[in-house]
């Protein structure tokens, strides 16, 4: 059996609205995109990294770490309206080598393990029938399904008490992440997207490796953590 040719992209557009330039900003000594560089590069599975960006700086940073990352994308691609499939094309086609797997990490969670990784990939790999992955997470769900809410009279109506619901016969709800996504390649030209029409939904259980830091309030927690050693990196 040949080895497969597995791509990790990392999609980083220059500055952000909820945390200025958030990519670059240092944590523990290392800017944020350089925790999702380090893992993908640890991987046992991954044979390529690269960094899908429109900033010099991230560039700058790719090339220190070893990685691809020889061309800008174009701003018509890196806007806030633009589709990730572009940014990951982009890398597709301009990097010399032709994958049989891509990998998407999003460098935002710095506290994703590379052996979250490989588990991900691990089952992805022997997963028969599916031709995509993303990780999701659990939404807690506690809302009474028989409320009716008027707004304009600000009355909550119900057809049921609450105080005779049990919450517990709710169904679980999933949101999707951007800790981890992994498609065929051929089907991620052939669906335009990551995520195709036999989609794996691989749940994220740890409550540390969740966190997205998109704002100020996100990064400031993850100081605290590290700062008193809840989490290392």
């Amino acid at each position: 059996m040949k080895k497969l040719k597995i791509l990790c992209i990392i999609p980083a557009r220059a500055g952000s609205k909820g945390l200025k330039n958030k990519n670059i900003i240092k944590l523990k000594n290392k800017s944020i995109i350089e925790h999702t560089i380090n893992q993908a590069k640890r991987s046992k599975y991954i044979s390529q990294v690269s960094v899908s960006t429109d900033s010099k700086k991230i560039q700058n940073i790719s090339k220190k770490n070893n990685i691809w990352c020889e061309k800008l994308r174009p701003k018509k691609i890196s806007r806030d309206n633009s589709k990730l499939y572009d940014a990951l094309k982009f890398v597709t086609d301009n990097i010399d080598y032709v994958p049989d797997i891509l990998v998407e990490l999003h460098p935002t969670h710095v506290f994703r393990t590379t052996k979250l990784i490989d588990n991900a990939i691990k089952i992805f790999l022997d997963k028969k029938g599916i031709d995509s992955l993303i990780s999701v997470l659990r939404v807690k769900n506690t809302s009474h399904p028989d409320f009716i809410i008027d707004i304009k009279n600000k009355l909550i109506r119900f057809n049921k008490s609450p105080t005779i619901f049990n919450r517990h016969f709710l169904k679980p709800k999933y949101q999707s992440s951007g800790i981890i996504l992994i498609s065929k390649f051929k089907d991620f030209i052939k669906n335009k997207s990551m995520v195709g029409r036999k989609c794996f939904g691989y749940e994220i259980k740890d409550d540390i490796e969740k966190i997205d830091i998109n704002n100020v309030i996100d990064y400031e927690f993850c100081k605290f953590l590290l700062k008193n050693d809840y989490k290392k990196l």
